[in-house]
């Protein structure tokens, strides 16, 4: 894998803003962020079908080998585990190597753990494959991320990672639909499972084609858009420590543990116990309410990344997401203590668990406004390895614990009690304006400048 500074690496080839780019350079430049665009959905598709295709069939991969409630959550924790551990390693080496590079290998070895899930036939050969599929596509997230944001202006990231990320909770839709449906069929899991592995052999080798990170590698000048790391120093223990000397970092690993951790328990337990075992659901009923529920998860990411970019807030958005967590899992309480609820009340409770998604956009912006494009992979990792991953780990584990000792409820309102405290953490935070790239030179270096002197770099 090539490392080192792009600057470095073309010391010949000039900076520029987008102001001061050519009209060929201009067209040039929409081509490739369309390309972009449309590899990051297929990337973000497949890195979610993935992860997200075992809770999916869990139920069926139970019945079959005699798992219990405490297997099946570890089963499923056992990517985040993994995730957790390697993550935030693939985030450095997107941020100092070629990060597409770094996103092939990832692809591929998780395509293929997942492709050969099917020759397993016991626990222990589960975990192991499940945690080769959490140690590997972890390289993909922080280097979709930072790529992305490679090549879009700071004014329209949070849309863009919106569309690429609504397509992510889409894929989770597609788990849900798809996932059952293949189980009950004639290939049952094990065919769903070879059909998502395969798409991520896909994934691997139309990111190397495609994923090329920097302006030179495409006919382009280096592309300034206002980015400000708060280090020079991109040594592994520079920019951990640099991630951590600024609240941004804990706080979106607590947000992130609250976004996917829920949508863990929620396709994990919420959609068979207690939709099949307390509201006595039927499982078509079941699958096409775990459709509109990613479906409405989509919707809002596309709505609230616009609105953060046309707004220049990132905070507010947060703590609309992490307070409508809270009142969603309030609701889930309430659905393991009254039976037969009204199908439609079902369906609100359902969706608004999927109301945290609208931070995506919000919150893998304020990454890089934090952080600058050139640390982004390294925070987005430990976003991810920490917060989601930490949240895919702990939820499942934590409920498939509890579930068995405390009964239907009380574990869902320990879960309630959790997103309650990380909805307080956000709601003391006060908001900050959005810089800009899409702005005359003066202008821009002026909030460059602006940025170095609070990160404490002008001498």
């Amino acid at each position: 894998m090539r490392k080192g500074d792009p600057l470095k690496a073309w010391p010949e080839v000039p900076v520029k803003a987008y102001v001061e780019l050519s009209d060929r350079e201009k067209a040039v430049l929409r081509r490739r962020q369309m390309m972009i665009l449309a590899w990051s959905i297929l990337g973000s598709f497949t890195y979610a079908l993935i992860w997200y295709w075992l809770p999916s069939v869990d139920s069926f991969i139970g019945s079959q080998f005699g798992f219990g409630a405490f297997d099946i959550g570890l089963l499923i924790s056992s990517f985040g585990g993994a995730f957790i551990v390697t993550n935030f390693l693939w985030g450095h080496l997107n941020d100092v190597y070629w990060p597409y590079r770094v996103m092939t290998v990832g692809f591929i070895v998780a395509g293929l753990s997942t492709v050969v899930f099917p020759l397993a036939h016991n626990l222990g050969e589960m975990l192991l494959l499940r945690v080769l599929e959490g140690v590997f596509n972890g390289a993909a997230w922080s280097g979709l991320i930072k790529t992305v944001q490679l090549w879009f202006p700071i004014e329209k990231r949070s849309r863009y990672l919106g569309v690429m990320i609504a397509v992510y909770s889409w894929a989770i839709s597609a788990d849900e639909l798809l996932g059952p449906t293949f189980a009950v069929g004639h290939g049952g899991w094990q065919e769903w499972s070879i059909i998502v592995g395969a798409l991520g052999l896909v994934a691997g080798v139309i990111t190397y084609i495609v994923a090329k990170p920097f302006g030179p590698m495409v006919g382009l000048p280096h592309l300034d858009w206002g980015d400000v790391p708060p280090s020079r120093d991109m040594t592994f223990t520079s920019v951990t420590k640099t991630l951590y000397r600024y609240r941004w970092m804990v706080l979106s690993i607590l947000a992130g543990f609250v976004v996917i951790g829920g949508a863990n328990i929620v396709s994990g337990f919420y959609f068979s116990d207690v939709l099949g075992g307390i509201q006595h659901l039927t499982l078509p009923q079941i699958i096409t309410i775990a459709t509109v529920w990613g479906i409405a998860q989509g919707i809002l990411i596309l709505i609230f990344g616009p609105l953060s970019d046309s707004t220049r807030r990132r905070v507010v958005f947060v703590k609309i997401g992490m307070g409508g967590a809270f009142l969603s899992m309030v609701g889930v309480v309430a659905a393991t203590v009254y039976t037969h609820m009204p199908l439609s009340l079902v369906y609100l409770i359902t969706i608004a668990t999927g109301w945290p998604f609208l931070i995506a956009g919000p919150i893998f912006s304020l990454l890089a406004d934090k952080y600058g494009v050139q640390m982004v992979g390294a925070a987005a990792a430990h976003f991810e390895g920490f917060g989601t991953g930490g949240g895919a780990f702990l939820l499942p584990l934590l409920l498939g614990s509890l579930l068995p000792v405390l009964g239907p409820t009380y574990p869902w309102l320990v879960v309630a009690v959790i997103y309650l405290a990380v909805f307080v953490a956000w709601l003391v935070q006060k908001d900050y304006v959005v810089s800009r790239s899409l702005v005359d030179v003066a202008t821009l270096n002026k909030e460059k400048q602006e940025k170095e002197k609070e990160f404490g770099l002008l001498k």
